[in-house]
């Protein structure tokens, strides 16, 4: 499967929030990002307003697309995760609609924003994280991640999707170390990874060649490849991560 031409039609879903504004303005340098969000700003009229629980919406949005980011996760409100129904709708049942949405259109080029909380037990217990690490979630919100994953296995095995599934950690500003809730951490760790380096992993995994159904993690802080092997990352995608979080306290 070769890469992404330059200019193609790619959409991104939650592509209006803290990430997802991050993951459209890197790949717009090279491809015709466009977001797909429950509330869109006045300011981007290429944004496309939709639900991805809405499959006409989901399905309107798909047409002329080449490549798909799955990017959007339900809110993280006090509540919200404390039980399976509005997460596996949109999380699970979201990213389901999307990926049969893609093979229906033609769309053979995906990338997954998972979560490094589908080993999290593993984390917990200072496992090595490698691409085998079985999947040990210790929430609802890295179960719907395992789900997601596991939808994407399917419709790569069943549909001839390529997906490439990331998997950051901790996502906040190298600049400042300002997560998506304005929160600003005293210091970091391996775990750290800013939102534009997320986004350069996705423009490396469309411009990539065949691409099968991988899944990389993405984290950048002190001693990331002691704790996982994201040197797998920067060698299969030729990523490299810009911000280290090495100008500032370790925890």
């Amino acid at each position: 499967m070769p890469s992404l031409s330059s200019g193609s039609r790619v959409l991104v879903t939650g592509g209006c929030g803290f990430l997802g504004h991050h993951l459209v303005n890197v790949l717009r340098s090279r491809y015709e990002a466009v977001p797909f969000d429950v509330r869109v700003p006045d300011t981007d009229p290429t944004a496309i307003q939709g639900s991805v629980t809405d499959a006409k919406a989901v399905d309107a949005a798909m047409e002329g697309v080449s490549g798909l980011v799955i990017g959007h996760m339900a809110p993280r409100q006090p509540g919200v995760y404390d039980s399976p129904e509005l997460p596996f709708a949109i999380n699970v049942q979201g990213a389901a609609m999307l990926l049969d949405a893609a093979a229906r259109h033609g769309v053979r080029r995906v990338v997954l924003i998972s979560s490094i909380s589908v080993v999290q037990e593993s984390l917990a217990a200072g496992t090595f994280l490698e691409r085998d690490t079985p999947f040990a979630p210790d929430s609802i919100y890295g179960l719907t991640k395992v789900l997601q994953e596991q939808s994407a296995q399917y419709y790569h095995s069943r549909a001839g999707l390529e997906i490439t599934i990331l998997r950051p950690a901790y996502i906040c500003l190298g600049d400042n170390l300002e997560d998506k809730y304005g929160v600003r951490r005293p210091s970091v760790n391996w775990q750290f990874i800013d939102p534009r380096d997320i986004g350069r992993a996705a423009l490396a995994a469309f411009e990539a060649g065949q691409a099968g159904c991988e899944s990389y993690y993405l984290v950048a802080g002190p001693g990331a490849k002691d704790r996982t092997d994201v040197a797998r990352t920067e060698a299969e995608l030729s990523w490299l991560p810009e911000y280290r979080f090495d100008t500032f306290p370790v925890d």
